[in-house]
């Protein structure tokens, strides 16, 4: 309860300070901070803690050297170097229970000093793979009708189809660590092409374009599949651990087609899917508003609001 109230204040501080915009620069500093606010809050509640039950009893922490009793600030002072396990000695618990539970604080610091580092570093391997999965839909295309172009070979997409096992394998991991490291949503790139949410949207968006096509054209109906069903996987968490309370403001308009068509690309009158505000679609708009995206950093100047 502690994390999740440090990480979406600190979160939303940066959020209304960077004026809700995901280019903002300021943006990118927000990950960062929170892991920084989530150490400092425990440190700081595990120190406090301990002050507490040494200070609950006068005389508990004596002087080592003078068996004088230790005032609010020595004792505060032995807490802290207790739980960092320095061991500075000038300080000492005046009775056998106060030795144990200094004994218990020092296992509890040493503990805490380990898991914060062995958290640390797979957070960051987390961000990394969120941050290769973006570069890796961008690469293909800017926008879902790009990378629909761009995969166009005059017959099929066999190009797109190729990468899809890659995707899916990128996506599914991703989710397992929006599972274990929840932290790694707030870690934000500035650059719509090099974040993770615009990339995500993008995906659902190609999936959903590639139904407008003709059916004589071959597809891998079983990659689509698998593809379709990561990415809604991971729209089902973020619905049920960050997006259950959101409404999106901005509504996803007409998408252009006319690249498509200039590219010889057929397409099928009767199923060309239009854009409708169901479910899917609104969670996608807050998705993107979550981040402090819209519709038009995922389709260009293609989709109108």
């Amino acid at each position: 309860m502690l994390t999740n109230a440090v990480t979406r204040s600190v979160w939303a501080l940066f959020f209304r300070a960077a004026g809700r915009q995901g280019r903002s620069g300021l943006l990118q500093y927000a990950g960062q901070f929170v892991v920084l606010s989530v150490l400092l809050s425990w440190i700081l509640g595990l120190w406090a803690s301990l002050f507490l039950l040494f200070a609950s009893h006068p005389g508990s922490i004596v002087d080592d050297a003078t068996k004088l009793p230790a005032d609010l600030w020595e004792t505060f002072y032995y807490a802290g170097f207790t739980l960092s396990t320095l061991g500075v000695g000038d300080y000492a618990a005046a009775a056998d229970g106060w030795r144990v539970l200094t004994s218990a604080a020092a296992f509890c610091g040493l503990t805490f000093i380990t898991a914060a580092i062995t958290y640390i570093v797979p957070v960051l391997s987390a961000v990394s793979l969120q941050n290769q999965l973006s570069l890796l839909v961008s690469s293909m295309g800017r926008t879902p009708q790009e990378i629909l172009v761009n995969s166009w070979s005059g017959a099929d997409f066999s190009s797109f189809y190729d990468n899809v096992s890659e995707l899916r394998q990128m996506l599914v991991q991703h989710t397992l660590n929006h599972h274990a490291y929840p932290v790694i949503q707030c870690f934000h790139n500035c650059d719509a092409g090099k974040n993770v949410v615009p990339a995500v949207v993008t995906l659902n968006e190609v999936l959903r374009l590639l139904q407008s096509v003709s059916a004589e054209i071959p597809q891998d109906r079983l990659k689509r599949q698998m593809l379709g069903s990561a990415v809604t996987r991971h729209l089902e968490l973020q619905r049920a651990s960050y997006l259950g309370r959101a409404r999106p403001s901005v509504g996803e308009g007409d998408v252009d087609l006319t690249p498509l068509a200039a590219a010889a690309i057929p397409l099928d009158e009767d199923r060309v899917v239009i854009a409708a505000p169901d479910e899917r679609r609104r969670l996608l708009s807050a998705l993107l508003e979550s981040d402090g995206w819209s519709w038009r950093d995922v389709y260009g100047d293609s989709a109108g609001n």
